[in-house]
This record gives structure tokens, sequence and C-alpha cells, in this order.
């Protein structure tokens, strides 16, 4: 049984440039390009990574070694999150049969790799103890930085925490409080620092239109910066910077970029977004390709294409659907997430929404505006 207690240490962060960027999840490609675009150096800078840097994406491995590497500067600060959890399972031979149905489900994951490394693979009748015997012989270094890592990290403005915090003096009871409270934001708690928080990706606090870009309540002070990266279709990358009393941002994905052909104006007056959280529907009426749904938690009545719909048990669910229309001008560019017959969903400055098919063309996808947002 590993320690549940909550780990943290302060940092004294005065006059340098304050980066947090949450849920990496093994998508190394999109940090390094990320840090990157902002300029990252240790000779000014002060980088929280706030937990979820591995499981999910496919570079997972690689980006454990990429962060411990980082980590030997004392101005590179990796906290763990839940889905790091894992390599604390193996570690600590904890929850083991619990670990192997998350990885029987988990397509992506850091022991995934670990065991193709050492000619094993996990299916319903692994020994997931010898499994984790010989993972540990191979990558003890590895588990051991990810077991040793702090839930939360304070410095003269801010508490990093992965998921949030249930007060200021101590943080919360066990660990569990740290990592995995759902919809932060939603919480009835004010704070006299900046709680800056990942875990949920923002787009599930709003409800007309989507939105990945970080949220920062300046009344309560609670900054929530997850922006879906790995776990949503058009999810990104997120990088919150405080310098000299003022918040910024960058973001980093790996959609495809186009640019816009001809003015567009929405078609829409009344837009509408479904989050996970929300998502039960109920259908009216069904053709091959969509369905004419009510939406339980608004009433609300549209088309969904069925690629948006899916059972959650015996209940049938939308996710990430939107009927916005994004409006744009001739040489605006945005980022596509999908196409669906004669109109594509895509992503311009953080916000997601439908365009014409034919109002775009598609650029080389190395090419990526480097400004950061206010």
């Amino acid at each position: 049984m590993f320690d549940r207690s909550i780990h943290s240490y302060s940092v004294y962060a005065k006059d340098r440039r304050i980066i947090a960027i949450s849920d990496i999840h093994g998508n190394l490609p999109v940090l390094k390009k990320l840090l990157k675009k902002i300029a990252f150096t240790t000779a000014k800078d002060e980088l929280f990574l706030v937990g979820d840097l591995l499981e999910k994406g496919p570079y997972n491995l690689e980006t454990l070694h990429y962060i411990m590497k980082l980590s030997n500067s004392p101005h590179v600060h990796p906290m763990i999150g839940n889905c790091d959890v894992v390599c604390r399972n193996v570690l600590h031979d904890t929850r083991l049969e619990f670990l192997r149905e998350i990885l029987l489900e988990r397509k992506n994951s850091v022991i995934h790799e670990m065991a193709q490394r050492i000619g094993m693979s996990i299916h319903k009748d692994t020994d997931m103890k010898l499994l984790s015997e010989r993972i540990r012989n191979v990558f003890l270094r590895e588990l051991t930085f990810i077991d040793s890592l702090p839930h939360v990290i304070e410095t003269e403005r801010f508490i990093f925490a992965h998921a949030g915090i249930r007060d200021e003096a101590s943080y919360g009871r066990d660990m569990r409080d740290i990592m995995v409270q759902d919809l932060f934001m939603k919480e009835d708690v004010h704070f006299h620092k900046y709680v800056v928080v990942g875990h949920l990706p923002v787009s599930e606090y709003r409800k007309q239109i989507c939105c990945f870009n970080p949220i920062i309540d300046a009344h309560r002070h609670i900054i929530s910066i997850d922006g879906g990266n790995e776990v949503k279709a058009a999810g990104q990358l997120n990088a919150l910077l405080y310098e000299r009393g003022r918040f910024q941002f960058a973001c980093s994905d790996h959609l495809r970029k186009a640019r816009i052909l001809r003015d567009i104006l929405p078609l829409n007056t009344s837009p509408f977004f479904i989050t996970w959280h929300e998502g039960r529907v109920r259908v009216l009426q069904e053709t091959d390709t969509a369905c004419f749904c009510q939406h339980e938690a608004s009433g609300r009545t549209f088309w969904i294409a069925k690629k948006f719909l899916f059972y959650k048990g015996s209940e049938l669910h939308a996710c990430d659907f939107t009927n916005y229309h994004i409006p744009a001008k001739a040489g605006d560019f945005v980022k596509v997430v999908s196409l669906n017959g004669d109109m594509a969903l895509v992503k311009r400055q953080g916000l997601m929404g439908w365009i014409p098919r034919d109002a775009f063309t598609f650029l080389h996808p190395d090419q990526e505006c480097t400004a950061l947002k206010v």
C-alpha cells in the first residue's frame, strides 16, 4: 500500500516568468512545440508541469525521459496527476487487478510501453505481479521518479495542484482531494492565492460555444488550464504565462492548419454545446447518418451526426457536439478537426465550430502562428 498523504513544497519565484502546463498525456511533439513557441528557458522561467504527464498519448516513455532531463534544472517542477499513478501501482504492487482493467481499456500507456520493451504484453490472463516485478527490474529509476513527485507546489502568488484543493492551509485530506476533483471551478470556494489546476478540459465548463483556452476567475482566484490535449479531438496543450502582473497564454496542437478563402457569416443565432458531463440525449427521429435528438439537460432539440453519439451503458449520449457556425474573414487561419460532408469542424483562436468545406484550403501542417494570446 503506498503513501496516500499529500506531498508539497514551496518555490521562491519572484522576478521570474511563471509557466504552467498541465495534462501533457505523453504527447511529446506537442509539448516540445509549445515550449519552443513560448521561448522557454531556465535562465528566466519557472516551469510547473501540473500533473497527468503521461498516459493516453503515444510517446509516454519518451515524454517521461524528456521531463526527467528537464527536471535536472531546479526551475522545472513536474507534479503527479491521477493518470500518472499507474507507475505507483507497478512500483508498489498495489491494486494490480484494477490496473489490468485500466490497461485493457487504455490503448496508450507508459506501462504498455515498458512491457513491450521487456518482451511482454498485457491481456486478460497476464500475471500482473510478475509483470510489475520485471518492469521494476528495468525501469526502477522511471517509476521512482514519478513516485517522488509532489501533489502541490506553492509560490508567492500561486498554488499549483492537478485537479484542485480543499483549502489553502492543508490542501486536502489525502491525495485524492488533489488529483480527482471534477468540475473544480463549479465548487463554492474562494482563495487568496491563485489556484492553478488541470485535470478537466476547460471545454466542460462551456455551454453555448466550445472553447479550449484557459479560464481565469479573477474573483475567486481559480485558473483552469487543461485544453483537452489527447482527450478531445479539437484539444490543445495550453501554457499559462504570468510575468510582471500580466497573464498570457499560448497553445499548441497536432491539427492541420488551413486558410479561409472567403468571408463567412454565422448561420445560427442560438449556439449550443454538449459536454461530456451533460451529454445524455433522446432520439426523436433518425436517418442513416444523423439523429434528431432532445438534449435532456437543456430540453433543446437538434440534428446530431451519428459520429458524435455513443452509449454509456444503456443511455445514449452526445459529447463535444456543437451547432455553432464560426464567423471568419478571408485570410484568417483555422485548425481543421474533422470533415463531415460539405461542412468541416474547425477551431479558430480556441473556439470550435463549423464552416463550409469549400471555404478553406489546407496549408503545410508545420505552419503555425506563434503569437501569444492575452
